[in-house]
Formats: C-alpha cells, sequence, structure tokens
C-alpha cells in the first residue's frame, strides 16, 4: 500500500550534478574575488612608487635649498655647470636608492644633477643667477619613468 505523504525515491547521480554545480559556483567566486584583489594591490605599487620618488625629489629641492651659495658654484659641487651651448654637458649622475617596498625589495633610481646660468634682470646691482636641475629616473616593470626639479638660487 503507498502512502500519500511518501517522498519519491531520489534519482541516481543528482547529488554528483549538485555538488558539481556548487564547486564550479565556488571556483568562479574566487577567481573574481582574486582579479579584484590584484587590481586593488596593482594601484597601491604605482602609488608607493610615486610617493617614494616624490620624496626623494624633495629632498633633492631641500638640499639645493640649503646649500651655502659657495658650494653651488664651487669646483666639488654636486650640481655642475652645464653649457647647453656646446654637445657634451657635464651631469653629475648618481644609482641612489629611493626607498623599499614591502618585503624589503630596494628601489633604484638614477638621479642626474646640473645647473644653468640664468639672465640676471636688468639692474644696477650684479646678480649670479643659476637654476639647479635634478632629473629621477627610475623603472616600474619595463617602463622608464623621469621626474625632475629645478631650484633657482639667485646671489
Amino acid at each position: 500500500m503507498k502512502l500519500p505523504f511518501q517522498m519519491p525515491a531520489p534519482r541516481r547521480g543528482s547529488l554528483l550534478v549538485e555538488v558539481s554545480l556548487a564547486m564550479g559556483l565556488t571556483a568562479l567566486v574566487a577567481l573574481v574575488l582574486m582579479r579584484a584583489s590584484l587590481l586593488a594591490i596593482s594601484g597601491n605599487q604605482w602609488t608607493v612608487m610615486q610617493t617614494l620618488t616624490d620624496a626623494y625629489l624633495t629632498r633633492e629641492t631641500a638640499l639645493a635649498n640649503r646649500l651655502p651659495f659657495a658650494d653651488v658654484t664651487g669646483e666639488a659641487s654636486a650640481w655642475p655647470a652645464a653649457n647647453l651651448d656646446s654637445e657634451d654637458v657635464v651631469v653629475d649622475e648618481q644609482t641612489v636608492t629611493l626607498g623599499r617596498l614591502a618585503g624589503g625589495t630596494a628601489v633604484q633610481g638614477v638621479i642626474r644633477r646640473f645647473r644653468t646660468q640664468e639672465a640676471a634682470p636688468v639692474s644696477e646691482v650684479s646678480q649670479a643667477v643659476w637654476r639647479l636641475h635634478s632629473i629621477l629616473a627610475y623603472n616600474i616593470g619595463d617602463e622608464q619613468y623621469t621626474k625632475s626639479r629645478s631650484v633657482l638660487r639667485v646671489q
């Protein structure tokens, strides 16, 4: 005798289909979340690199402003005089460490310094006017980027 509230027997293999669909959906959600986290991290890396380079160039600007004028125009100056009319421009070039990324990876860059004499304004008093240039070149991945700052010094 068959009772009216008795459940029919489940079909064989339906549990396997349900588990497979659940695993597929879980894998898809995991891939979407991984992609989103990688995009978030890559934006942070760009921000960190910009912060490191801007901080280093701020240090360069402060150094150019605080050096005594005699040191700026001296023979052993960190900013050698450049004659822009000639093909051989004298540049002080150094490899510098800009900072460290998470994990202790050092970020390297190349700083180039030179100075140019600017035209003094017409006045009765003779003034020496120099523009100190600092150019920073650095790499992010396979791309090379350049930032520069210049400071005007008047004596």
